[in-house]
């Protein structure tokens, strides 16, 4: 039998082996917690508890799906992770892509993250998103801001959050996309705010805009907007090209979260980091209860998440190849299960200085894309984890 997400009030949740998983809207969270959380909630005893084994580990189900609705986007960004630009060949139409959303509702997600391309460019973006809701999937959305306008803000209250690409404020927002869009972003943001969208910006953080972090904090206080979230330069799509020349660097990554800590708290701005900054944030040594408490991992795809583009092919997350699963294929866990077995099985099989860190069982060695990419193998140890590189250079000076 299914393990159901149900519903209690105003909150969801879904049992699993340590407890189980609850999430609301109003305010918005997601959160895991113990069988005894659980039980004081008033909610029956599940079958999954008839284990010993109460530790989070491999879910019943991703929470989150980061699902790309078209593939199709006129700015053809150079860093483009997605390679957008023309629609995918095989891009679902609408039946198919309703059909997608029922098997995500069947094995229990929770957030549906919609992206692109650009999620504009398609016509049925809307009726899609209500027909998440309806299926119990909270729709969120990121967009470069193009084709808003105040009646599409409007309808863009079917969003838990919708997120505009700025990655720097006026001159630097085209670091790295070569154009200047900021006009657009920057109005397309004062229309959501004012119909009422809760509204943040996604922010890809190189070498190049790190200095500009402490002024997109002071934009999106003056915007009132709700959250900044901080994504890493990947090598996936376009931006492998550009990855050495664009990439953080080692001192820029160790001074990345105590800054973003410090400004977060000044301008009353959440501040969130993708998973790949995760072994920079561990870095810093925060306590392991804390990270426990808020559900901070690092890599988990294929676990707590999946990538599936618009053609619904499947991938642990947005920036790895894809699993040669088909979204349709997700209804069964075995497929799941042996799909992702390498991602799932990694903590186990760690390599040095991994399998001696603290945090391996949180961080579960960084970004894996970073580590395919760099290093020609998924496995290794993401190579610009700031403990990575000291333990390399500490086995060159002492070679």
């Amino acid at each position: 039998m299914a393990n159901e997400v149900k519903q209690k009030e105003n909150m969801k949740y879904r049992f699993e082996n340590f407890g189980g998983i609850i999430a609301s809207q109003k305010p918005p969270f997601l959160a895991f917690v113990d069988r005894e959380y659980m039980r004081e909630l008033d909610l029956e005893e599940s079958p999954l508890w008839n284990t010993e084994d109460e530790s989070v580990g491999i879910l019943s189900a991703p929470t989150e799906v980061h699902f790309a609705i078209t593939n199709k986007c006129s700015a053809k960004c150079p860093h483009c992770y997605m390679q957008a630009g023309q629609k995918d060949e095989h891009e679902l139409d609408t039946k198919s892509f309703k059909r997608a959303l029922d098997v995500l509702a069947e094995i229990n997600v929770f957030h549906i993250a919609l992206g692109g391309g650009e999620a504009l460019e398609r016509h049925d973006l809307f009726e899609i998103s209500e027909y998440a809701r309806q299926k119990g999937l909270v729709p969120n959305l990121t967009i470069s801001g193009a084709k808003v306008t105040p009646e599409i803000a409007k309808k863009m209250k079917v969003f838990g959050q919708v997120n505009i690409s700025l990655d720097g404020v006026g001159e630097k927002y085209g670091v790295f996309r070569g154009i200047n869009m900021f006009e657009t972003a920057d109005k397309a943001m004062d229309m959501l705010v004012e119909a009422g969208v809760p509204t943040g910006i996604n922010c890809v953080i190189g070498r190049e805009n790190f200095d500009g972090i402490d002024e997109l904090f002071e934009y999106a206080k003056k915007k009132n907007l709700n959250e900044i979230e901080f994504l890493r330069f990947k090598p996936s799509g376009r931006a492998a090209q550009l990855y050495d020349k664009k990439k953080t660097t080692y001192e820029q990554n160790i001074a990345l979260t105590p800054m973003l800590a410090d400004l977060s708290k000044k301008h009353d701005i959440t501040a969130k980091i993708d998973c790949s900054f995760i072994p920079m944030l561990c870095y810093h040594k925060p306590p392991r209860r804390i990270l426990e408490a808020i559900a901070t991992y690092g890599c988990e795809a294929g676990n707590v998440l999946l990538g599936i583009r618009s053609d619904g092919s499947v991938s642990g997350c947005s920036f790895l190849n894809t699993s040669g699963l088909s979204v349709f294929d997700l209804s069964s866990a075995e497929n799941r299960s042996k799909c992702f077995e390498k991602i799932k099985t990694w903590v186990q099989n760690a390599p040095q200085p991994c399998c001696d860190c603290d945090y391996l069982d949180i961080c579960k060695g960084g970004c894996h894309a970073v580590s395919e990419y760099v290093t020609g193998d998924f496995n290794n140890p993401d190579p610009d984890c700031p403990f990575v590189v000291e333990y390399k250079n500490e086995g060159i000076s002492n070679g």
